[in-house]
């Protein structure tokens, strides 16, 4: 099976095989971290079990240091060690590891329950192992399947070695037990001493016949495990959509466009090129031309989704087609007039992406003369005005024309007349009032100046209008 498995890779291309293991990543651990919506700097608990994982890595230690509870059973982990930065750790399992001496536990001063069920801690290192946790204020241990649990008296060597504990392999010591280990304590002392740990038998993974249970066995089995999960994963991922590289596809595409277009092209031969120009829409685009948007520019608004990178679009405008690469597809146009290429530039919406390509027309700036400026008024005014005064008979129409411009900072400008505002109801009514009364008195003083004249015979002359009464 394992020459099978090993050909069907040459086949279908290399595989990475995970000798001795996983180890432990920032990616895996954000990836065990969804619970903290993937944040590990603040992570208190990770589960990292059946991971394959041969070694505890310092990027666990260095990424998460206010963790409380690590969870690391079932896997190959033959060593504790980089665990000095976890120093607010309460709860480790390495159950179903290849532990074989208890170590590196020294920095956690708050571990209170360790679980090392079925490892190998053998009564050869069963000593230091409890001497290692004597500091800790350890309250409940797991050590049965080890091969030092076989020892009859391990648990009361165990339970008088470290007084703190309250539970031993998941139950409750009690105060007789205590009092039994005490008294065994010197004899256990002398009998761990004298014991020999269990013979290791020799392991030969070659044959298919039953194997001892030692870390060899555990290690090459969890390394099939790892293979077989990378084969399906690999199979898995053939069979899903393939990874894309659209940033070297963008570049490509432009590659062979601009080829295709005449990009390097001068002279007749741009020429030429611009005349073979075929429109097309391969991304399918919304797209329309807007005159309106300024006098002077022709405007092409292309609808590109807002979140699009500007980086995966390449423009490239000429005097009559313009060529846009989007995602590598193809937005070519013929354009309505002639424009400046050269003086054209774009830019995209910050409300919804959209692409804006502003082109100067051609028309527009040729011959273009701003209005009322010294050269229109020559042209049009001093010139039309110099034709009329040869034809003239009179000066009456160079007199009109002159009424018409007035001279401001060396500058003809045209005269700018201001029509009278219309007077208010109250304005007139008030004004009626007393042009009556102003009437009346006319009268009055007409009639004198009459009879003054008859009697001298002299024709009177019309009075002067008398001054306006003020309100």
């Amino acid at each position: 099976q394992q020459q099978r498995r090993t050909m069907a890779c040459e086949e279908e291309g290399p595989l990475k095989r995970k000798v001795g293991g996983n180890r432990i990543t920032r990616a895996l651990i954000r990836k065990r971290a969804e619970h903290n919506e993937g944040v590990i700097s603040t992570l208190e608990e990770i589960a990292l079990h059946q991971e394959e994982l041969s070694r505890i890595d310092e990027v666990l230690g260095q990424s998460c240091r206010k963790l409380k509870i690590l969870l690391l059973q079932n896997n190959i982990i033959s060593k504790i060690e980089n665990l000095h930065h976890l120093k607010d750790l309460e709860y480790l399992n390495l159950a179903l590891n290849n532990i074989e001496r208890i170590e590196g536990l020294a920095s956690c001063e708050f571990l209170k329950k360790l679980d090392l069920t079925v490892n190998f801690v053998d009564v050869d290192t069963l000593e230091d192992s409890i001497a290692h946790l004597k500091p800790l204020p350890l309250k409940e241990i797991f050590l049965m399947g080890n091969p030092a649990a076989e020892w009859e008296g391990c648990k009361n060597y165990v339970i008088h070695s470290l007084p703190q504990l309250e539970r031993y392999d998941g139950t409750e010591i009690t105060r007789s037990e205590r009092l039994v280990a005490r008294r065994q304590y010197p004899t256990l002392c002398l009998e761990l001493r004298q014991r020999k740990p269990r013979e290791k038998p020799e392991v030969d993974l070659s044959k298919d016949e039953s194997t001892p249970y030692v870390p060899e066995v555990r290690t090459a089995m969890y390394e099939e495990m790892a293979e077989q999960k990378d084969d399906a994963e690999r199979r898995k991922k053939s069979l899903g959509p393939k990874e894309r590289d659209y940033d070297q596809e963008q570049r490509d595409a432009v590659k062979a466009v601009r080829q295709q277009e005449g990009g390097g092209l001068h002279g007749d031969d741009a020429k030429d090129a611009d005349a073979k120009v075929m429109q097309c829409n391969q991304g399918k685009w919304d797209f329309f031309f807007d005159e309106d948007l300024k006098e002077k520019h022709l405007a092409l608004t292309v609808k590109t989704p807002r979140h699009l990178d500007s980086s995966l679009i390449d423009l490239d405008v000429h005097p009559s087609y313009i060529s846009v690469v989007i995602k590598s597809k193809i937005l070519r146009l013929t354009l309505p007039c002639e424009v400046l290429a050269s003086k054209s530039f774009a830019q995209r919406s910050a409300a919804n992406g959209h692409l804006v390509i502003f082109m100067p027309k051609v028309d527009d700036t040729k011959d273009r003369v701003p209005l009322f400026s010294k050269k229109y008024y020559a042209v049009n005014v001093e010139g039309k005005e110099k034709a009329g005064h040869s034809a003239r008979t009179t000066g009456a129409a160079s007199s009109k024309s002159s009424k018409d411009l007035v001279t401001v900072d060396g500058q003809l400008r045209p005269r700018v007349t201001r029509k009278k505002k219309p007077p208010s109801v109250a304005t007139m009514m008030l004004s009626d009032g007393l042009d009556d009364e102003n009437d009346d008195e006319n009268a009055d003083d007409d009639d004198d100046v009459e009879e003054q004249a008859a009697t001298a015979g002299v024709l009177p002359t019309a009075p002067p209008p008398p001054p306006r009464q003020q309100q």
